[in-house]
């Protein structure tokens, strides 16, 4: 009776070891199937990638074969301060053109379209055209025409004509701020080794005649503080000290940089903002400062 009882267990150990390496078995089986699953998964999207970047690229061998202007710069951007508009020139390059082939630029914002005729010939044509400085949202295409042929193509956009002043402030910087307020509850906001650097339109490097380089501290919207700025050691560059005013609960300050050109058009460029609360420094809570900046003086 003992060793058939003891044939059963040994049996049943047996068995169990059978199953547990089954059971192993299998689990390798899985892992090395959910492996491949993976791996086959990643070189599906990789492939469809590869794909899809294949495909772009022939799109825009095809956009760019449809296309009639071969090149395009900016030449150059004025200010006009009577029309308080941009003087836009633009010169282009046509692949192919006919000797009554016509051109005209045109600047699109919104329902409002301006349009000028480009002089030149062989394909390469250049004209001027106006643009509102406080334009928003701003297109510009060419129209070319011969016979009875006309197309337009867009040549670049602009979130807001600004973006194409002459003068852009492209970096800035800025120690602190820092707060202090007495027993009495009056207090003062200072920053320190203020700095800005200065560009031509789309990132250029030469910049109209300036004057009045300054930065300035705003309180609530007034000019609380302002120090001249020295330049730099390269073009465009400009720093200052110490800037403090005043400073209660509740007050709002901007820290801009404000310079003129010789056109008499002031510039004013955000750099930072901040507000005073009940437990010292917040971050300005500024409405829109890249749409509402620069700010423009024509005096």
């Amino acid at each position: 009776m003992d060793g058939r009882k003891n044939w059963i267990q040994g049996l049943t150990l047996v068995l169990c070891v059978l199953l547990l390496s089954l059971n192993l078995w299998q689990f390798r089986q899985i892992s090395d199937l959910r492996g491949a699953l993976q791996s086959m998964e990643t070189n599906l999207w990789m492939e469809a990638r590869r794909l899809d970047e294949r495909v772009q690229v022939v799109q825009q061998v095809v956009n760019d074969a449809e296309k009639l202007v071969q090149d395009w710069e900016l030449r150059s951007v004025d200010v006009d301060p009577a029309s308080k508009c941009l003087r836009v020139e633009a010169s282009l390059q046509l692949k192919e053109w006919r000797e009554d082939t016509q051109v005209q630029l045109a600047v699109v914002q919104g329902t409002d379209t301006r349009q000028a005729a480009m002089s030149g010939g062989a394909g390469l044509y250049t004209g001027v055209v106006d643009i509102p400085v406080n334009s928003r949202e701003v297109r510009l295409l060419a129209s070319v025409s011969a016979g009875g042929f006309r197309k337009e193509e867009d040549l670049s956009a602009w979130d807001s004509a600004f973006l194409l002043l002459p003068v852009q402030c492209h970096g800035w910087g800025a120690a602190g701020p820092e707060y202090t307020r007495d027993a009495e509850g009056n207090g003062v906001l200072a920053v320190q080794s203020c700095n800005a650097e200065l560009a031509g339109f789309e990132g250029r490097t030469d910049l109209p005649q300036l004057s009045g380089q300054a930065f300035r501290l705003r309180r609530n919207g007034d000019i609380a503080a302002e120090k001249a700025a020295m330049p730099g050691d390269a073009v465009g560059q400009y720093s200052c000290g110490d800037l403090s005013a005043a400073a209660g609960v509740g007050d709002q300050f901007i820290l801009t940089f404000f310079c003129r050109d010789a056109s008499g058009l002031g510039y004013e460029f955000y750099l930072y903002g901040w507000s005073i609360g009940e437990n010292g420094i917040e971050d300005a809570r500024s409405p829109a400062p890249k749409a509402d900046w620069p700010r423009l003086s024509w005096n």
